[in-house]
């Protein structure tokens, strides 16, 4: 087992390695290096600060959830944890290093791991809802960031050009547009009415009761504090844009900001993918290939997307010296005598 997992992270690292150096070997040196050295320092501190104010805003929410399972501990706590978290998951070679590790730290010796992590599946699932609808409504509002106008330019810039006159793209797009707007409806409809399905999904509540997560629908039944998770969201993802968006002023990218609503939480969700070393290399690609459709030379669309990688590296950092300085142990071991309620 040991050599499996070995083998998954040596290729991860071979894979985010070579698409860095794959995007490296394709843009000219200079006009990258000129571009970093000629950003505008003002728009990356900006850009800096409102990343880390994102950052509390969305430890606050991992809190009002997690409060409902009976975790209750001070902000400060849940601050430390989620900095911590972040450090974790940049430097332990892996997508959910920094979710284990605030599981750990959430539950300690007595608390149960299993709630800990529900109340972290909780916060990213709010939180991936949010991405996707901010991305949808993105998509169908502006006609030239469409999805099938996407669609085209990323053909045409493999080569592979379609005839599709401009009257059947028009239709294309128009139904394309209802089914997403129809499917992200009639996602948030099954989210919000989940309890009703239950009694067809046995197996699920069976399941719940196996890992110890008590009542499945503990969730629905806090409708308020839930609508204010899912409201710190939404503002959540629209800082985050914000974030690159001001980065991508700091390059005078020329860029609308209607685009970076489109693109950012496109990267973000291909990112998650777990193919590389904290979506190292596959985002930087993937900033690199959509902005060149918006006409953005490659060297500053790497540029961009290194840009943000430092933002998030730099915020990841102040985890590490929170978990170094501060009295935050991850307990691997159990006390025994079992676990006792959270209080």
């Amino acid at each position: 087992m040991r050599w499996k997992r070995a083998g998954k992270i040596i290729l991860k690292i071979v894979l985010s390695v070579g698409i860095l150096v794959y995007l490296f070997s394709q843009i000219s040196l200079l006009p990258f290096w000129e571009a970093f050295l000629d950003a505008r320092h003002n728009y990356i501190i900006l850009a800096f600060l409102l990343y880390i104010i994102g950052q509390m805003l969305s430890a606050f929410k991992w809190r009002l959830v997690a409060t409902i399972l009976g975790f209750r501990r001070r902000f400060k706590r849940f601050l430390a944890y989620y900095f911590i978290g972040m450090f974790f998951n940049l430097f332990l070679l892996g997508s959910i290093g920094g979710d284990v590790g605030k599981v750990y730290l959430l539950a300690g010796r007595r608390d149960s791991r299993m709630r800990a992590g529900y109340s972290i599946l909780a916060d990213r699932f709010t939180g991936g809802m949010a991405l996707a609808t901010i991305a949808i409504i993105a998509l169908v509002s502006s006609p030239s960031i469409g999805v099938i106008p996407l669609w085209l330019k990323l053909l045409h810039w493999a080569g592979l050009d379609i005839g599709i006159s401009s009257p059947s793209i028009g239709v294309i797009s128009l139904w394309l547009n209802i089914g997403l707007i129809g499917a992200c409806a009639a996602a948030w409809i099954l989210v919000i009415t989940f309890p009703r399905f239950l009694p067809f999904l046995p197996w699920l509540t069976q399941w719940a009761k196996k890992v110890k997560l008590g009542d499945f629908t503990v969730y629905w039944s806090h409708p308020g504090r839930m609508s204010l998770a899912i409201f710190i969201s939404f503002v959540f993802q629209i800082i985050n844009i914000w974030v690159f968006a001001l980065l991508g002023m700091s390059l005078d990218l020329g860029v609308p900001l209607g685009y970076y609503f489109v693109i950012v939480p496109l990267v973000d969700l291909i990112s998650i993918l777990p193919i590389s070393i904290s979506g190292i290399g596959v985002r930087e690609g993937s900033y690199v290939g959509l902005l060149y459709l918006a006409g953005v030379e490659p060297s500053k669309g790497l540029a961009f997307g290194l840009l943000g990688f430092l933002v998030v590296m730099v915020a990841s950092l102040l985890g590490g010296i929170i978990y170094i300085f501060g009295s935050y142990p991850i307990h691997l071991r159990r006390r025994k005598g079992g676990l006792t309620p959270s209080s």
